[in-house]
């Protein structure tokens, strides 16, 4: 599924590129991706059990771009269900089910146009119609792995181990994963957009500076994923700095219920101090996102304890006079004893003549003062 809203928080280091670019290259491809994309033309005829082989053409189609260009393609399959994916993989079903409803009602309705939607939302990509492909890319002597679980995974390592250049995918998962090139929105002309791991720490839109793979697998964790269920609120609270990822409590000082919620966008909204007490910017991790996983800046922020402000012009003026005129008292005292006492340092070292040290320096300052 990917991580939902991640790719648009990172198109400032996107960038367009074409696939004879790649000439030379080997490329792991997501082919569920694919099957998934060809099998929207056909989904009428799949879900009914009727045969055609137009998303197998959609497959081979791109598989022959790829040659065409000196590129050699190894596709890779999903391969057994994961456990801990299988509430997951269960609601999906459910969901396909419905829309497999859904669409024989519009259908007998005469709603053609309605029940052809739906029907794209419930066709399933069978391990009957992986192998149907399989069969093709033997004949067609075209390299092709399946995975022991998710393909997500075994592009990462044919890609962090140097055995690919790049992914081809739809999926931002092979991100956290730490694939370090990945093409992604490639069309039927082999256009697409090219992401590199190493430019992460450049992009605009979020900042990632000071982020290494655990720390950004740990954000997208928390954002959401399909191994688990997702924390309620936590991840919109981390990402907007109102709460602890430690302790999963508010930061001293925010109401979140002065926060306007908002779907479908990670920008985030300009705090007015009228409603909400200005949180602590401690220089210790400027970054937005990272002094939130930083155990050290976090540690920081709890221990933080702010300095005394000295008091300004307003505040001067409440003190009563009763403290002037007691301020002056002492300081027009401290002044005479100090002056006294110079003077008496002073007649001391004259009536004893040169073999004593004189009275310090300041003191004589001070008598002149």
């Amino acid at each position: 599924m990917g991580i939902q809203g991640l790719l648009p928080q990172l198109k400032s280091i996107m960038s367009p590129i074409h696939i004879k670019e790649l000439q030379g290259c080997s490329v792991a491809v997501d082919t569920y991706s694919w099957l998934h994309k060809g099998a929207l033309s056909c989904s009428t005829q799949l879900c009914k059990n009727i045969p055609t082989n137009r998303h197998i053409e959609y497959c081979m189609h791109r598989v022959n771009l790829l040659r065409h260009f000196g590129i050699n393609p190894i596709l890779v399959f999903d391969g057994g269900l994961l456990p801990m994916k299988a509430e997951q993989e269960n609601k999906r079903a459910r969901v396909r089910k419905e829309n497999f409803a859904r669409a024989v009602e519009h259908e007998s309705n005469g709603n053609n146009t309605a029940a052809f939607e739906c029907y794209q939302k419930a066709v399933d990509i069978s391990p009957l119609i992986a192998r149907e492909l399989i069969q093709v890319l033997r004949q067609e002597n075209v390299q092709y792995v399946v995975a022991p679980y998710e393909a997500d995974a075994q592009m990462a390592f044919l890609a962090i181990s140097g055995k690919v250049d790049a992914v081809i995918t739809e999926d931002s998962d092979l991100i956290p994963f730490g694939c370090p090139r990945i093409i992604f929105k490639m069309d039927k002309f082999g256009q697409g957009v090219e992401f590199r791991y190493s430019m992460l720490h450049k992009n605009k839109e979020l900042c990632f500076e000071g982020f290494d793979r655990q720390m950004l697998l740990e954000m997208c964790i928390l954002s959401g994923c399909d191994y688990l269920q997702s924390l309620p609120d936590i991840a919109q609270g981390i990402a907007k700095g109102d709460i602890d990822p430690f302790t999963k409590m508010p930061f001293e000082g925010v109401n979140l219920n002065d926060r306007s919620a908002t779907a479908g966008t990670s920008q985030f909204k300009t705090l007015h101090s009228e409603s909400v007490k200005k949180k602590i910017d401690l220089p210790v991790q400027k970054n937005l996102l990272t002094k939130y996983f930083c155990f050290a800046s976090v540690e920081a922020k709890r221990n933080f304890r702010a300095p005394r402000v000295s008091p300004t012009p307003a505040n001067q003026g409440t003190f009563d006079s009763s403290s002037t005129n007691s301020m002056e008292h002492e300081t027009s005292e401290a002044m005479t004893s100090k002056t006294k006492n110079s003077t008496a340092s002073l007649v001391n070292y004259e009536n004893s003549g040169s073999n004593s040290s004189p009275p310090p320096a300041n003191d004589f300052v001070s008598c002149l003062t």
